[in-house]
Parts: structure tokens; C-alpha cells; sequence
């Protein structure tokens, strides 16, 4: 199992490396609402994810309005792995 520190590790890499500074309670952070992710980069970063963890992501994981904060998302992406 992937911890979900590597994967919190991950994403705030990912967003960091996009010009994205979280908040220090960054697990309540939504990237998606915030809009600092454009549906590209959404792409990129569940492909990025599959290749560095070795697991699939369904896009359709970020339709589901909760996962779009940062620590539902990490709890869900630990759920897939």
C-alpha cells in the first residue's frame, strides 16, 4: 500500500512545481475550485500519477466534487492503490 504521505508528497510537488503554494492546512486545499489546475494539467497530473505509482487513476475520480481537496483526494487515490 502507498502511503499517504508519499502521495501528499506528490501532489504538493506537482502543484508546487506549477507555481502552486498551499496553505498550511493544505489537506482542505481544492485545487479544482481554485481553477489553478486547466484540464490539461488535470491530465498530466493523473497520468504522472499512474506512472509514478504504478497504478490507474479513472478521471472520473475528479468528478466527484470532494476529491477536489487535496486530503479526500489523497485518501481516495490511496484507496485505488
Amino acid at each position: 500500500m502507498i502511503s499517504s504521505e508519499a502521495l501528499a508528497a506528490f501532489l504538493q510537488q506537482f502543484l508546487l512545481e506549477r507555481g502552486v503554494v498551499l496553505p498550511a492546512d493544505w489537506q482542505s486545499y481544492n485545487f479544482v475550485s481554485a481553477g489553478v489546475l486547466d484540464s490539461f494539467e488535470i491530465l498530466t497530473l493523473i497520468v504522472s500519477l499512474e506512472t509514478h505509482f504504478g497504478f490507474k487513476v479513472p478521471a472520473s475520480l475528479l468528478a466527484e466534487p470532494a476529491n477536489g481537496q487535496l486530503g479526500t483526494f489523497v485518501a481516495a487515490l490511496q484507496a485505488l492503490a
